[in-house]
């Protein structure tokens, strides 16, 4: 058996529920499956989660990170905020476009935390606006602007309408009418900000 830190055998195990449940489903990522998928025994699994719901609360968390980590890995900086938010918009895109079924995973999981565990869907809810205010404040600095509106009501207005574009296209899988709607939305949220003075919002 492989010797890893708790760590890496935390991390083996996110990105294994990860496969299972973009694969096979939710229902199918019993901790059995998923110590299986990481190649681990089942001790692996309790040494470093208390529970499955523990897991798919930093499945939730670990996707989250990836997605606002290649968003703004795709923003070269030094234009106006709306080219920097239509860049950050376009590199999600491109992310969900690459691997769908990762977005599927985690919708599934956060269907199952409404279900079953409001208290989780609120901490889903708590670390998606916490990554969107972060990100959107990121925007503003790299495009040397504030948002003339409180930035975590930006951040709520900027989940739904990521959500309606995250939720279409998986529907129809129309980029072009996804890219169109980036464009859109740039343009939207760009009209609430002002240019940058002295202080920051």
């Amino acid at each position: 058996m492989r010797r890893l830190s708790a760590d890496q055998r935390r991390e083996e195990l996110i990105a294994a529920a990860i496969t299972v449940i973009a694969r096979d489903g939710l229902a199918a990522a019993t901790t059995r499956a998923i110590v299986a998928e990481a190649g681990m025994p089942l001790g692996a699994f309790h040494y470093v989660f208390a529970s499955r719901e523990e897991l798919l609360e930093r499945v939730i968390e670990s996707v989250t990170d990836e997605e606002r980590l290649a968003a703004w890995l795709g923003v070269d900086g030094g234009g106006d905020i709306r080219t920097v938010l239509a860049q950050g918009l376009d590199a999600y895109l491109r992310l969900l476009e690459t691997d769908p079924s990762r977005e599927l995973a985690l919708l599934e999981v956060a269907v199952h935390a409404q279900r079953h565990n409001p208290e989780a869907a609120r901490a889903q809810w708590r670390t998606y606006l916490r990554a969107m205010t972060a990100s959107l404040e990121h925007a503003a600095r790299l495009a040397g602007v504030t948002w003339n509106t409180p930035v975590d009501e930006v951040a709520h207005s900027f989940i739904s309408a990521l959500d309606g574009l995250t939720l279409t296209w998986l529907g129809d899988r129309d980029s072009v009418a996804a890219r169109r709607h980036i464009d859109f939305l740039s343009a939207a949220f760009a009209a609430l900000t002002l240019p940058s003075t002295e202080g920051s919002r």
